[in-house]
């Protein structure tokens, strides 16, 4: 089954991923470099039901790019502009150097080949545009347990009961490899933090039967019982998702960094 395949037939069409609009504190949070950018890419759109109506609301041209027809049909219906992801090698049928801004968030984890979407991302924006990308974060606490007690990795499964094999990551990063990836795609002054509301309580996920306690804590527990400022403190570890922002090189900077590859060859 090949990538665009799987998402028409499986991924989107099953209604499990219909998901919720972003709450605009988190948007603001989460999105805030590109706002009022006069063009933003969107990499991996999907339906545009998460951020896509406040980022259209935020920017002066905004257009989506999926793998997948029924997301991209179904993202049009709503009146967004979308081209169509290359299923092969991750290319968007856009020119060089359009883009002043980009977000790719919740996609790389899904891909086989994220270094190349990157790269095509960094390909499309201006000189001097900025990358809003987000991913799950491997060395979040409550992972790490589990793949120190148990030696699993958090596959989020859709159905567990049924299937506890099929889950729809393929990808881990942790801050050290979100950062390595942007880095090998041509990035600079990549910065790394928290996004999402993180939890010590999660951390009893790990330790099977216990995990109900994770449940009661979330449940019935008020905000600050959570210590979520420790993901902003050490998002290595405390930060259930990562939010990096990275930038393209200025033509000064890329010019800059040619000449010291040459005189250090």
């Amino acid at each position: 089954m090949g990538t665009e395949t799987f998402y028409d037939q499986d991924y989107w069409r099953n209604g499990k991923h219909a998901g919720m609009e972003m709450p605009a504190s988190m948007f603001r949070r989460v999105m805030a470099p590109l706002i009022a950018r006069e063009t933003v890419l969107d990499y991996g759109c999907g339906f545009g039901h998460s951020y896509q109506r406040q980022l259209v609301g935020a920017v002066k041209r905004y257009v989506g790019a999926d793998v997948s027809s029924m997301a991209i049909e179904n993202a049009r219906h709503k009146g967004l502009e979308v081209v169509p992801v290359d299923p092969v090698n991750g290319t968007v049928p856009l020119p060089s150097s359009t883009f002043d801004g980009a977000v790719c968030s919740e996609v790389f984890e899904h891909l086989f080949d994220p270094l190349s979407a990157a790269r095509e991302i960094h390909r499309v924006l201006k000189p001097g545009g900025v990358l809003v990308a987000t991913v799950p974060n491997f060395g979040y606490h409550t992972w790490r347990l589990l793949a120190f007690l148990r030696a699993q990795v958090p596959l989020e499964p859709e159905d567990p009961k049924r299937d506890r094999y099929r889950g729809v990551h393929i990808r881990f990063f942790s801050k050290l490899i979100l950062k390595r990836l942007l880095r090998d795609a041509g990035f600079v002054n990549i910065k790394i933090g928290s996004f999402d509301n993180a939890s010590v309580w999660d951390v009893f996920m790990a330790m099977g039967h216990f995990g109900r306690i994770t449940s009661f804590a979330h449940r019935h527990f008020p905000a600050f019982l959570h210590l979520r400022f420790l993901q902003d403190v050490w998002p290595n570890v405390f930060a259930l998702r990562l939010r990096a922002v990275a930038w393209k090189p200025t033509t000064t900077e890329a010019e800059k960094s040619a000449r010291n590859v040459q005189d250090q060859a």
